[in-house]
């Protein structure tokens, strides 16, 4: 998966955080990989029993919450999110708060985002390719959010004999059993809309899909 929306990694150093009381200011985060942690004592049977008991108090809310907003396109997503989360711990009453402007921003971008995934779902148009031989469904589109994985995952289990999604983020493919991935393909220069069949076919039979 994408470290741009790696929900899974960001809950587990969020919570790797918290057990460690570290404090948001001190905190940076980056949707790059993750340095290699081999020589931090860290991942010890005591930080283990730490990071279960900061993971118990985290709110289910914002836990839901966070899997929407972790697919926002906005740079400083993963800041916002653990400050609030850092605040949500030690002001327990503040889940309640609507006139927050952490609460109400993080709000915002998860309807924002599933806007976006919902205008996905129903705009997406496939045409019939041939790739490498076999008539492929494949449909380009262009989202506002990261919400390529999102929606490939919907789409897996409602066009279950195989497709093609190709967007600037990335490239995904469902063979029926496995959904795999490919590099971003980036839409066609203006003022073409899109790109013609033998351009695509030819953009499509070189993606290295894993």
């Amino acid at each position: 998966m994408s470290h741009q929306v790696d929900v899974a990694g960001f809950h587990t150093e969020a919570t790797r955080l918290l057990a460690l009381q570290v404090p948001p200011q001190d905190v940076h985060w980056s949707a790059a990989p993750a340095q290699s942690v081999d020589e931090e004592p860290l991942e010890t049977a005591r930080a283990a029993i730490r990071n279960r008991a900061a993971r118990a108090i985290i709110p289910q809310s914002f836990i839901r919450m966070s899997e929407l907003v972790v697919l926002h396109r906005d740079p400083e997503r993963f800041d916002l999110l653990y400050r609030t989360l850092w605040r949500l711990i030690y002001e327990p009453e503040l889940k309640n708060d609507f006139a927050d402007k952490d609460m109400a921003h993080l709000r915002q971008m998860a309807q924002s985002v599933r806007r976006d995934i919902q205008k996905m779902k129903t705009k997406l148009v496939f045409r019939q390719l041939t790739v490498k031989g076999e008539s492929v469904p494949v449909a380009q589109y262009e989202p506002v959010h990261f919400i390529a994985e999102a929606v490939g995952g919907w789409l897996a289990g409602r066009a279950p004999d195989g497709w093609i999604l190709l967007t600037p983020d990335r490239s995904l493919r469902w063979n029926g059993e496995h959904l795999l991935s490919a590099p971003a393909v980036a839409p066609p220069p203006a003022p073409q809309l899109t790109w013609d069949d033998s351009q695509l076919a030819a953009i499509l039979e070189a993606l290295p899909w894993v």
